[in-house]
């Protein structure tokens, strides 16, 4: 089922973004904002001031002021004891007072985007506070004694001014959100048995600490755009880790124990300097989606080749790449070989047979092998930005494609053989040289496709 899921979520995103009339879906941001999904959606009656809100102070369990101009929480804060939610966002306040601890049914609380400096110790005596937000301020302080949030498990401070993580213990947390601040090591966190998913992606983290032997239950660790260059032992201590996303990083070595990881399905390593990869016969044996682009070394690491049930595999952006041995993944479904500089494609490529989706724009390619029709399954296929002055026969005996771009190439002319394709749903052509005449007759040929010229 999790390998199901990932393959649907890479379709959407390739097949969207070379075919966006197909899929009308909105660009989002692809930044590490995973705390997002753990805060629940707010209901709410609106309200336009504090004073408005406070004529039914003692009725409210949700109270949201967002954006409203706030330079600080009145004291009345107090008389909202029924309170379970609240939000002042996106307001101007810089601290808190010491009548919010009076409200002890309080499980959600928002502050992003305010002037907050220090991080506030009042949240101590908040006994069923679960979820918090304090992302977007200017926090860069923490207590001088230790403080225990004893229920939190969500706890966003994204987007401040860390330099460090101290005096907070967290036994209850799931997720915790570190990213976009100035952390040059990695957290010591200790006691946090619950912790689910840690992201410190935007920092300047340079290794990864001792501390992450600690993080027992962790399933998903974010670690991009920091300076680290080496994957330790540490990592291996995480059995149950399915998710990794260490892209934009410095790392040239990887420890080789990682590959006894049985839980990883995802790893995003682009954007590093990896020459070699772990090598185990058994390793990563749940490894579905490996991302290797952009890798900025003089060797290829073939020996990702060796992990046998990868599904979906992105070593696009790679000057230096071999694809001999790649037919060893026989369960490979879904392949990137963007910007490769590539010439030709060798025949290993070709006994892919059960590969549903190729990524081959931005080369130098001119032709296609004979081989290339052993693709059967092939529903998408991108020639984007190639040098083909004509479709390749070789295209028309997969009878499975349904989505077929080759914008920005030399074609002047689309062969009758086109209509073999008989689930062809979507060509796009844009930016060829084709005549006003040919593309009369490219729609006639093509009555039931949607063509994009």
């Amino acid at each position: 089922m999790v390998v199901r899921l990932i393959l649907s979520i890479f379709t959407l995103g390739v097949v969207s973004s070379v075919f966006p009339a197909f899929c009308q879906v909105s660009n989002s941001n692809q930044k590490d904002t995973v705390h997002r999904r753990h805060l629940p959606p707010i209901q709410h009656k609106s309200f336009e001031s504090f004073e408005e809100a406070l004529q039914q102070a003692s009725e409210l369990k949700n109270l949201v002021l967002v954006g409203k101009g706030l330079k600080d929480i009145p004291t009345d804060i107090a008389k909202f004891q029924n309170l379970e939610i609240l939000d002042l966002s996106n307001n101007q306040i810089s601290n808190l007072p010491k009548e919010l601890a009076l409200l002890q049914n309080l499980k959600v609380l928002k502050l992003s985007k305010n002037q907050i400096n220090a991080f506030p110790e009042i949240l101590k005596d908040l006994p069923n506070l679960e979820n918090l937000d304090l992302s977007s301020n200017e926090i860069s302080n923490f207590p001088s004694k230790p403080i225990t949030l004893a229920k939190l498990k969500n706890l966003d401070l994204s987007k401040n001014k860390l330099t460090k993580f101290k005096n907070i213990n967290l036994p209850e947390i799931e997720n915790l959100d570190l990213s976009n601040n100035l952390l040059e090591s990695f957290p010591e966190l200790q006691n946090i048995p619950k912790l689910h998913t840690l992201n410190l992606s935007n920092n300047k983290i340079t290794k990864l600490g001792p501390s992450l032997v600690n993080f027992t239950s962790l399933r998903r660790l974010f670690i991009s755009n920091n300076l680290i260059d080496t994957i330790g032992k540490e990592i291996v201590s995480l059995e149950f880790l399915n998710f990794l996303k260490a892209n934009n990083n410095r790392i040239s070595f990887i420890h080789p124990q990682m590959s006894n990881l049985k839980a990883l399905v995802n790893l995003d390593l682009s954007n590093n300097f990896l020459s070699s990869f772990p090598t185990n016969p058994d390793g990563f044996k749940a490894l579905a989606n490996l991302s290797l682009s952009s890798n900025q070394t003089d060797r290829f690491p073939v020996e990702i080749y060796h992990i046998k049930n990868l599904r979906v595999l992105n070593i696009s952006n790679n000057k230096n790449i071999v694809l001999k041995g790649i037919d060893n993944l026989e369960n490979l479904e879904n392949l990137k070989l963007s910007a490769c500089e590539l010439k030709d494609l060798p025949k290993d490529l070709c006994n892919l047979v059960n590969l549903k989706q190729l990524d081959l724009s931005n080369n130098q390619l001119k032709s296609l092998p004979g081989d290339f029709s052993n693709l059967k399954n092939l529903t998408f296929l991108n020639l984007n930005f190639n040098q083909f002055e004509q479709l390749p026969k070789e295209i028309f005996s997969l009878g499975n494609l349904a989505y077929l771009s080759a914008n920005n190439n030399l074609l002047t002319t689309i062969p009758d053989d086109i209509r073999r394709l008989v689930n062809l749903k979507q060509l796009q052509l844009r930016k060829n040289k084709f005549s006003d005449d040919e593309l009369d007759r490219i729609k006639k040929l093509l009555p039931n496709v949607a063509i994009m010229f």
